[in-house]
């Protein structure tokens, strides 16, 4: 949402700078930043072109000769196609500064330029980026464009607005919040015009069918009106904020609607038929030609303006073709109205209409503004056609309805936020607010605005307490108690655990569509979930497994020259059970998928087979402190070579499969597949159930000694621990072989071996005589028990 500092004047005024409010704003839970517009640097200034000739080395260039009314010309070469003599253009001397751009005298082509011939785009003054600005000529040759143009600097914010706060998506409403910051009251407007002896009663009669789609429509005639160009001020308005001008009357209804939030409705009155206006819901399969020139056949959910003829509107969304204002439009008649939020979000969605005005529709319009909207688009509509003829009065058709009231406790909010805010700070936040209350001690029986739609409950009012008090004013507190039952189990504990050990493994995540074709369903033995209104026939059904995903990948980067892969991916499946009362079931997988049955390294080429599958598993389930599994061989189904049953605690939790050349051939894979599925829900529930044991943190140093022993071939590192660690006291903490040597210069059938002892007390800081006695100890029982001799 962007909102203009210049128009927020005409609510509210701050001598805060740009960077100050962006604080503010952000502070009050308004995220927002900040640009500025029409902001032109001072050497920028009006020049005239007195020749212009063509470059003598380059057939697009062009060396010009500038007048800028001082002592001698400028020599400036130009490339636009537009450039010529006798018109006046902006300059940009040595010295200026355009967007991050500093123009700086430069040599092109064997000739000096000193500055450059701007055009719109380049100044930030328009789009147009063909050729360069081409100025009136009743400007003065070397004054600065900023004041021969009588251009306004603004300063632009935008806004990232959330969904719930659909009163800020207007000036009028981020006015409501700057009076919070600057404690001031918003500038009220009031809307004095001449009046006819024109009944609108005599031309139009507006029924409503059902008010819950249309809580309130107002409308008004207006008649001589003259569609034209629209006034500089309108169009450097809505120009700020980015928005293109149309003409009169289509630029002040978006003007209105940026301003208050009410988004607006002109009709071409004499091209309705009959004086009949009907707000109801639209008959299946009725269509209407659209402005955007779409025929859309439409259903009970849309909600339609109708004439004698059918629709001429989609309410909230687009109007018709057929019934829209243009240049020869002498008549108008126009509405303001409130429409169901639900309604106009599906509607919206399925037309794929998402614009600014369904966008304040769906967050709710300010119920009490539809009439002094109305009057300010007249009012300033006068203001242009002097001739417009304006019925004496309006059709306003509503249901009664009240302002919501929510009751406040004080003690309950200060326990809430942590605070201990006395009853005026609280009044003081209503008033800001403008919220009308009454108080008692310690409550408040509160009247909530009409344009407030999101504040629903007490909860909602402690929030606004909380952001007018400033977050960063609520002390820390240190301590807290809270039930132990708030805590919650983190269900994605173990996913989030099993990515970090695979993607340290050597596997690449893989993210797959979720809806499948009928063909890729069948990979599954479970019933795959068809959905009612599939996009198209690849995205049918729910997928009742991941396998057809993780083949796509493998197949999509085979056919890059990758020999051998190693993909995963966890996700959910779904799928349809008759024993479970025709219900579906979701369920989390974990699958791993193999291309190839040769890994590349450093050291040569190795081979990949079903052990190196088992062993990934192994260390998957070790990771996660399950100490065994097993497997079990399985049937073997139509689309796999074998198929083996992960066994976890005695239950089939999983199963690696070799996919066969018949389904190899449907996703043209070369190499061999290997897949394995995990059911993640099935190893939760065992996950839940591990006792996780900690082992406290030795205080104290450690001391290591290497030893080097030769040994008989027969011994092998078994022995050698086995007899380390019954020879040593408790203080032996890790044993570590870090070397393996043979010579011809040892005994025949004999190696050496290294080992690094660590030694770490409990209790106290070991001495080294405590180690060597330990070590002398190790290799006497290493020499008599395994005739081990120290080198």
């Amino acid at each position: 949402m962007k909102i203009s500092r210049n128009w927020l004047n005409n609510y509210i005024e701050s001598d805060k700078t740009n960077s100050e409010l962006v604080d503010y704003f952000t502070h009050l839970g308004l995220e927002c930043n900040y640009h500025l517009i029409n902001s032109l640097d001072s050497n920028i200034i009006v020049g005239k072109v007195v020749e212009c000739i063509k470059h003598p080395d380059a057939d697009r260039l062009k060396v010009c000769q500038v007048d800028i009314a001082s002592e001698s010309n400028l020599t400036i070469i130009c490339g636009a196609p537009n450039v010529k003599e006798n018109i006046l253009v902006p300059i940009a001397k040595i010295g200026s500064h355009i967007s991050d751009f500093k123009i700086k005298k430069t040599k092109i082509r064997g000739i000096y330029s000193y500055g450059m011939i701007c055009s719109e785009k380049e100044l930030g003054l328009g789009e147009n980026h063909d050729g360069i600005m081409i100025l009136d000529n009743n400007l003065e040759v070397g004054q600065k464009l900023a004041s021969e143009l009588e251009i306004e600097e603004d300063s632009i914010f935008d806004f990232d607005i959330t969904p719930n706060r659909g009163d800020c998506f207007s000036h009028l409403g981020i006015a409501r919040e700057l009076s919070i910051i600057e404690n001031l009251k918003i500038k009220k407007e009031k809307f004095d015009f001449k009046k006819s002896k024109l009944d609108i009663l005599d031309y139009v009669d507006v029924t409503i069918d059902d008010y819950d789609l249309c809580p309130r429509y107002a409308c008004r005639l207006i008649k001589n009106v003259e569609v034209k160009e629209s006034p500089l001020w309108l169009k450097k308005s809505i120009e700020s904020i980015g928005q293109k001008s149309v003409n009169n009357i289509v630029d002040l209804a978006n003007y209105i609607m940026f301003d208050l939030g009410q988004p607006l409705h002109t009709f071409d009155y004499d091209k309705l038929n009959g004086n009949k206006i009907e707000v109801r819901r639209a008959h299946e399969n009725e269509k209407i030609i659209c402005l955007n020139n779409d025929e859309n056949k439409l259903t009970s959910d849309d909600i339609v303006i109708a004439d004698n003829s059918g629709p001429v509107a989609i309410a909230g969304v687009i109007g018709g073709l057929e019934s829209q204002v243009t240049s020869k439009t002498t008549n108008i008649l126009l509405e303001s109205a409130v429409f169901n939020e639900i309604n106009i979000r599906k509607t919206s969605k399925k037309y794929d209409y998402a614009k600014e005005a369904s966008k304040r529709f769906e967050r709710g319009i300010d119920y009490e503004n539809v009439i002094h909207v109305m009057d300010k688009f007249t009012y300033l509509l006068l203001s242009d056609c002097k001739k417009a003829v304006i019925s004496f009065n309006y059709i306003d058709k509503c249901k009664s309805k009240s302002n919501k009231c929510i009751e406040f406790d004080v003690s309950k909010c200060n326990s809430f936020l942590g605070t201990s805010l006395a009853n005026k700070e609280i009044k003081n936040i209503f008033n800001y607010l403008g919220i009308k209350f009454y108080d008692k001690e310690n409550y408040f029986k509160c009247f909530i605005p009409s344009y407030r739609n999101d504040l629903e409950r007490e909860v909602d009012l402690f929030e606004e307490v909380a952001r007018v008090y400033g977050y960063d004013s609520i002390e820390s507190n240190m301590n807290f108690k809270f039930s132990i039952n708030s805590l919650l189990r983190d269900e994605n504990l173990i996913e989030d655990k099993l990515r970090t050990i695979l993607s340290n493994n050597g596997f690449n995540e893989h993210y797959s569509n979720s809806l499948y074709n009928k063909k890729e369903t069948t990979f599954s033995n479970e019933n795959a979930i068809r959905l009612m209104n599939p996009l198209s026939k690849d995205m049918e059904y729910l997928r009742n497994t991941l396998t057809p995903g993780i083949l796509k990948a493998l197949s999509f980067n085979e056919k890059r020259e990758s020999e051998f892969l190693k993909y995963y991916e966890i996700g959910s499946i779904n799928v349809y059970s008759k024993k479970k009362y025709n219900l579906s079931t979701e369920r989390r997988i974990l699958s791993l998928g193999y291309l190839g049955d040769k890994i590349k390294s450093w050291s040569g080429t190795k081979p990949f087979n079903l052990s190196n599958v088992k062993g990934d598993i192994s260390m998957i389930f070790h990771n996660l402190g399950f100490n065994k599994i097993s497997y079990k061989i399985d049937t073997i189904d139509n689309n796999c070579n074998y198929k083996i049953s992960i066994i976890l605690n005695g239950q089939n939790v999983g199963e690696i499969i070799e996919i066969n050349d018949s389904v190899k051939s449907y996703y043209d894979l070369e190499r061999s597949v290997i897949i394995c599925n995990i059911e993640l829900d099935k190893v939760n529930v065992f996950y839940d159930k591990l006792k996780i044991s900690y082992k406290k943190t030795i205080s104290y140093p450690s001391i290591n000694r290497d030893i080097a022993i030769l040994v008989p071939h027969s011994i092998t590192h078994d022995d050698i621990i086995n007899v380390i660690r019954k020879s040593s006291t408790k203080i032996l903490r890790d044993i570590k072989l870090f070397d393996i040597y043979d010579d011809k210069n040892f005994d025949k059938n004999t190696k050496s071996m290294g080992y690094s002892l660590k030694f770490q007390s409990t209790e106290r800081t070991l001495k080294s005589s405590e180690v060597d006695k330990e070590i002398k100890l190790v290799l006497d029982n290493l020499l008599n028990k395994l005739n081990a001799k120290q080198r």
